[in-house]
């Protein structure tokens, strides 16, 4: 029982000098300690984020969330999965629209025989072989991609694209168009790509109208809307087709009777159809846009201007409905209601 007893207090007084004395670590346990410390980062990092690095393209200039033009489209899909969305564009073929649940990962593709022939992105996915990428500077972009193109020739007709909003440069049968935030120092805030084969399909500066690409153009609108909010760190908007409603009146209103302006001709204001309409809120926001030949146009068109940007952007707001529809000439009329 005395040995027992004495073996006890040996063990005791060892655990004592374990807890206490500072052991030396050897070679194997100091790897074996980066081993785990690395297993252990890997475990509480974002799984998602880790998988979703951007990579320099090694095919194109640029990459959209690791998307380039001409990938095929089984290989986009095995990256992002399928599509949440399908709409019409104005070039006669559709936008695939890939993003999380929470709108982050931002992209619109479009495919000609299921090779990518036109990207987009509003988010900070942007990744190429010049470094250009989210935020880089306007003169930058310049410095890098060359001297942009001033007009594209459709048919017999040239259309003029000089813009201090955005800048279109051309190079591998390839438009790209570099799309600046006035409100943010003239930096990167969006990038389209469209091929030579796609910009072909549209021989006009405007869509053929029809209620397909009305439709479009609004569930477009709110998508980017909201890709926006998200890259500001904001909550998605809920979509409203009651309030989409009010807002196609009023598009339709414009075209039809040739003005441009929030109070219709009888006077009412937007917040006057929204209550004609029976919408509740708190606050109210109406944006507008006309001209432009697509909705990416029309939103990179209205975050320069601050009041619109402010509606975009304007955290007490929690639903939006857009409505759309065009003149005799093609041109598109933009409504966007916010309420809160």
């Amino acid at each position: 029982m005395l040995s027992i007893r004495r073996f006890l207090l040996y063990i005791v007084i060892f655990l004592i000098i374990v807890l206490v004395v500072p052991i030396k670590e050897t070679a194997p346990m100091t790897s074996l300690q980066k081993q785990l410390q690395s297993s252990v980062d890997g475990w509480s990092s974002n799984k998602t984020a880790t998988n979703d690095a951007l990579k320099v393209p090694n095919k194109q200039d640029f990459a959209v969330n690791n998307i380039q033009m001409n990938m095929a489209k089984q290989d986009v899909e095995h990256k992002l999965g399928k599509a949440k969305r399908v709409t019409s564009n104005e070039y006669g073929t559709q936008w695939y629209t890939y993003h999380s649940d929470n709108y982050r990962a931002f992209v619109m593709v479009s495919y000609i025989d299921d090779k990518v022939n036109a990207l987009y992105s509003n988010q900070n996915v942007i990744s190429a072989k010049s470094k250009i990428k989210y935020g880089t500077p306007k003169q930058i972009v310049r410095d890098r991609l060359g001297e942009p193109i001033k007009e594209k020739q459709k048919g017999n007709v040239k259309f003029d694209v000089q813009d201090d909003e955005y800048d279109n440069f051309h190079k591998d049968r390839i438009y790209t168009t570099a799309f600046y935030d006035k409100h943010e120092n003239n930096n990167l805030t969006a990038l389209l790509q469209v091929s030579d084969k796609m910009e072909s399909q549209l021989q006009q500066q405007y869509g053929a109208p029809s209620e397909g690409l009305a439709q479009s153009f609004e569930l477009q609108n709110y998508d980017l809307v909201n890709a926006e909010r998200v890259q500001h760190d904001l909550s998605p908007l809920t979509y409203s087709s009651s309030i989409s409603d009010t807002a196609r009146k009023h598009s339709k209103d414009m075209a039809d009777h040739n003005y441009f302006d929030h109070n219709n001709l009888s006077g009412e204001s937007p917040f006057d159809r929204l209550e004609a309409d029976g919408h509740d809120f708190n606050a109210a926001g109406e944006n507008l846009a006309y001209g432009q030949p697509s909705s990416i146009y029309a939103h990179q068109g209205l975050m320069n201007s601050l009041g619109h940007r402010k509606n975009i952007l304007k955290e007490a707001f929690s639903t939006l409905g857009v409505g759309v529809d065009f003149n005799d000439n093609r041109q598109p009329y933009w409504t966007e209601n916010y309420t809160g």
